[in-house]
C-alpha cells in the first residue's frame, strides 16, 4: 500500500522527477522500480484507474455508441516523427526505454575482487578490492568525519532519498523550465546505479560497523559492498554532466578550472557539492574515504562516457585502475580531495561535438544543453 500511494500521488502530482529520485535514492533496487514502475500515477485523462472507473466508461460507450461495424473512422498519423522522437510517451516509458538503449552500452565483468566497466566495448576503469589492512586504517577518518553529524544530520537523513534537490540549488531545475535536464541527470542517475551494484557485488567489502562495535552509523547501514560508494558514483557522474551542460567542461578541466572565471566557478561548483554528499556518507558512518574516491572516479568517467555516447565520439581513454595499499605508520590517512581526483582522471573528452540527435540520448543532450544557453548582453 505505502508503494501505491507514493507512485500515484507523487508520480501524479511532481511527476516522473520526484518518484524516480526518491525511490532510487532509498533502496537503488526497490525504489527505482516503484519510482518508475508506478509513478506514472495518471493512468486517464482525468485521474487514475480504478474499477468504478473502468465499469463506468462501460457502461457509458453502452449509452452513447449504439451500433458500430468495426470499421475504421480514422487514418492517424505515425507515433513520432523519427526513431529519436519519443514526445508521444509517457516519462515513466520514456525512461524505460532509454534504460534499454542506453544499458547494453554499459557492462561489468568481474570476478572476486575485481570488476572492470566497459562502455561501448572500450575498458574504461577497473576496480581492485583492498585489503582489510586498508580499511582498517581507513577506521580512523571514519571517527574523525562523525564529529560533524550533529552539522549535517539533516543533510544526510534528506540525501538517503533525494540528490537532485541540491543540484536544484545550483541551478534553477524544474519539470517545467528545465525538463530536459532533469530527465539527463536522472537517466545518468539509472546508468549509475545500473553499472554500481555488480561492481560492488564483485568488490565485496565490509562497512565500518563490520570493524568496530563504536562506529554506530547514524542512519541504516546498507547491506551491499562498502566499496566503491553508489553515492559517489552517482553524484560525480551527475555533476560531470551537470558542469557538461552548464559550461560544455568535462571533469578533468573542470577540476582544474580558474576559481575567478565564471565558467570555472560553476562546473567547480557541481563537483564541490558532489565532494559534500559523498563525505557526508563517512559523517554518517557507512562508507570509508577511499569508498568515496574509487567511486568519485568511476562517477567522472561515466560521466564523461556518457557525454561521448550522446556526441558518438570515438577517443575512449586509456584503462584506469583503481587501488589503494596501506600506507606508512608516519603517514596521515587518506582522504578525497578535489585534487588528488583531478590527478586520477584521464584527458577529457574532446568538447563541442555536436550530440547525434539520430539517437534518443544524442536528442535529449541537445535538448537538455539548449536549457541552459546565455542570452546575449
Amino acid at each position: 500500500m505505502p508503494a501505491q500511494g507514493q507512485g500515484q500521488g507523487q508520480g501524479q502530482g511532481q511527476g516522473q522527477g520526484q518518484g524516480q529520485g526518491q525511490g532510487q535514492g532509498q533502496g537503488q533496487g526497490q525504489g527505482q522500480g516503484q519510482g518508475q514502475g508506478q509513478g506514472q500515477g495518471i493512468d486517464h485523462a482525468g485521474g487514475p484507474g480504478s474499477g468504478m472507473l473502468s465499469w463506468s466508461l462501460i457502461t457509458t460507450h453502452d449509452g452513447i455508441v449504439g451500433y458500430w461495424d468495426g470499421l475504421p473512422m480514422h487514418n492517424p498519423q505515425p507515433l513520432g516523427t523519427s526513431d529519436a522522437d519519443v514526445r508521444y510517451l509517457s516519462m515513466d516509458v520514456r525512461s524505460k526505454l532509454m534504460n534499454s538503449m542506453l544499458f547494453p552500452h554499459f557492462t561489468i565483468d568481474g570476478e572476486d575482487g575485481h570488476a572492470t566497466l566497459s562502455v561501448k566495448g572500450n575498458e574504461l576503469v577497473t576496480l581492485h578490492r583492498p585489503e582489510r589492512a586498508v580499511f582498517r586504517q581507513q577506521l580512523a577518518m571514519v571517527r574523525a568525519y562523525s564529529d560533524l553529524r550533529g552539522d549535517r544530520t539533516n543533510e544526510i537523513l534528506i540525501q538517503t532519498g533525494d540528490l537532485f534537490s541540491f543540484y536544484g540549488a545550483l541551478g534553477y531545475l524544474s519539470a517545467n523550465r528545465h525538463r530536459k535536464t532533469l530527465s539527463t541527470l536522472y537517466t545518468c542517475q539509472r546508468v549509475a546505479v545500473h553499472v554500481e551494484m555488480p561492481i560492488k557485488h564483485f568488490c565485496r567489502s565490509p562497512r565500518p560497523i563490520d570493524y568496530s562495535t563504536h562506529v554506530q552509523p547514524m542512519i541504516q547501514t546498507p547491506d551491499h559492498s562498502a566499496y566503491p560508494s553508489g553515492h559517489a558514483i552517482e553524484v560525480f557522474a551527475a555533476s560531470t554532466v551537470m558542469a557538461r551542460l552548464l559550461t560544455g567542461m568535462g571533469p578533468k578541466e573542470a577540476l582544474g578550472a580558474d576559481p575567478n572565471d565564471n565558467r570555472g566557478r560553476m562546473a567547480g561548483m557541481t563537483y564541490r557539492l558532489a565532494h559534500r554528499i559523498a563525505t557526508n556518507r563517512s559523517v554518517a558512518g557507512v562508507h570509508f574515504p577511499i569508498d568515496s574516491a574509487s567511486g568519485a572516479i568511476i562517477g567522472c568517467l561515466l560521466g564523461d562516457a556518457l557525454y561521448r555516447v550522446a556526441t558518438g565520439a570515438t577517443d575512449w581513454p586509456d584503462l584506469k585502475s583503481i587501488n589503494f595499499e596501506p600506507i606508512a605508520e608516519n603517514e596521515p590517512p587518506f582522504d578525497l580531495t578535489l585534487r588528488w581526483l583531478r590527478e586520477q582522471l584521464p584527458e577529457d573528452a574532446a568538447g563541442g561535438s555536436a550530440p547525434d540527435q539520430t539517437t534518443i540520448f544524442g536528442k535529449l543532450w541537445k535538448e537538455a544543453a539548449e536549457e541552459w544557453q546565455e542570452a546575449a548582453l
